[in-house]
């Protein structure tokens, strides 16, 4: 983005977000929750245990009672929150967005007084303020339980504490009259770039560096990186210029098999991640490079497919292929099991990258913007009834149904991105058989290329 408030559509139009608003707390007071009833969506994972959020959401809102602001849920800061593992690198982050915010909602559980710790994390905030010049609103979470006292959390020194239960709607008018008193109310962004936009996913199993590919791709520590595996724990999104488009691109956790998944927030984020699957368009199936190509890697570019995404294979961690005999060694494991377990994705390409020096980055970029244009080709008429003339039409093909010959009428081609074609013959689609199928995908990708991208073929009887 060319700045902190700005979001670009891909049709170049700049549209001012005139609020960041920005969550911050303890772990396990209801920040998730409170963000997904601020931007009326399930976009963050809310599970009764700390330390679920690691990496920061941010979703522009828009039609809310104070127009659109961005959003920013973070995770939990504090001592407590610094015995997780990642302490740390979650504190970094929510500080990120705290310098640039112009209202801070710093929620507290209102069930209890204010512990040591939120008196500590009021102190670390009052000193982020400074640089941010950003508001801080004292929200008390869990308002609904019957002894309930804001007084306590006024001591704090904030001049503006508001009682809500995000879970159950509760005091959230009074909470939106709060933003809209010292933010105001803005118009709605006319250019909703969730329509517009292309999106991204980066998939693959856990710890293959994916969230480091990320990072060097936008050009900056954005998200949570470490070398124990399910660091990333949910979709995050963020928006960024790839080549002269403007994408959304989204880091998923680490997928796992079916049967290892963890019942409450691996299987929560899994479904998440099918959600944004629907309305992506490219996927970057990261593999390890030493590792080679799993099961499971080919289990989730299948997935892929599936969707109809586009898919790049990205070889990461390529710096650490060593030298010498060595890594012809590792280099012919790779392709031997690239070439045995990726075999159904001939046609997408493959990319050799280290995400954490960048190399092979600006290569990786231009693949990206490659297949794009590919998945969104539409194919001339008469381009398409020469191929099928030549190639299709006279095609022989195994009798159907009591020998009755097979016919091919015409080829049409009814949608892109991805490429959908319809052949209109004499026979049912049961009835042509899978051979044929197969011919008819591979000469249209011979003829027009679609690199990267799967093809979507019916065959419908001509009336």
């Amino acid at each position: 983005m060319n700045s902190e408030n700005e979001v670009i559509s891909n049709n170049e139009v700049i549209a001012k977000i005139p609020a960041k608003v920005v969550i911050v707390g303890p772990t396990n007071v209801g920040k998730s929750t409170l963000f997904n009833r601020l931007s009326r969506s399930r976009r963050a994972i809310v599970c009764d245990r700390p330390g679920v959020t690691v990496d920061r959401h941010e979703m522009i809102v828009r039609e809310s009672p104070i127009g659109s602001f961005e959003l920013i849920d973070t995770g939990g800061v504090g001592p407590e929150a610094m015995t997780h593992p990642l302490g740390k690198e979650i504190e970094r982050a929510a500080e990120d967005a705290v310098k640039t915010a112009n209202i801070i909602l710093f929620v507290v559980d209102g069930t209890q007084d204010p512990s040591l710790e939120t008196v500590e994390i009021a102190s670390w905030l009052r000193k982020r303020q400074k640089g941010s010049n950003g508001q801080i609103i004292v929200v008390a979470n869990k308002s609904d339980v019957k002894k309930f006292d804001l007084e306590p959390y006024r001591d704090l020194g904030f001049p503006v504490v508001v009682g809500v239960s995000a879970e159950n709607n509760l005091g959230m008018n009074e909470l939106w009259d709060s933003l809209e008193a010292r933010v105001g109310k803005s118009e709605d962004i006319e250019n909703d770039e969730s329509k517009t936009m292309p999106r991204l996913l980066v998939l693959g199993r856990p710890n293959v560096g994916k969230s480091t590919l990320l990072n060097s791709i936008i050009g900056r520590e954005r998200h949570v990186v470490s070398a124990i595996p399910g660091t990333t724990r949910d979709p995050i999104e963020t928006i960024q210029d790839v080549h002269g488009c403007v994408w959304k691109l989204c880091d998923t956790p680490g997928l796992r098999r079916p049967g290892r998944l963890e019942r409450g927030v691996e299987w929560v984020a899994k479904e998440k991640l099918k959600d944004m699957a629907r309305e992506a368009d490219v996927a970057l199936v990261v593999v390890d490079s030493i590792e080679g190509v799993t099961d499971q890697d080919s289990a989730i570019a299948g997935m892929a497919m599936d969707f109809g995404l586009s898919v790049i294979v990205v070889f990461n961690k390529w710096d650490l292929m060593g030298a010498g005999q060595d890594r012809d060694d590792k280099l012919f494991d790779l392709e031997r099991s690239d070439d045995l377990k990726m075999e159904f994705l001939r046609f997408a390409p493959r990319v050799r990258v280290s995400g954490l020096s960048g190399r092979g980055v600006p290569s990786l970029l231009k693949t990206i913007t490659r297949v794009h244009e590919a998945r969104a080709q539409r194919v001339q008429t008469a381009r398409l009834n020469k191929i099928f003339d030549v190639k299709f039409k006279g095609h022989s093909h195994p009798l159907g149904p009591k020998g009755k010959p097979a016919k091919f009428y015409y080829l049409s081609q009814v949608s892109a991105s991805p490429p959908e074609f319809v052949l209109f013959s004499n026979l049912p689609a049961p009835s042509v058989h899978f051979s044929f199928r197969r011919y008819v995908v591979n000469t249209l990708r011979n003829e027009f290329g679609f690199e990267g991208t799967p093809i979507k073929l019916h065959f419908k009887i001509a009336q």
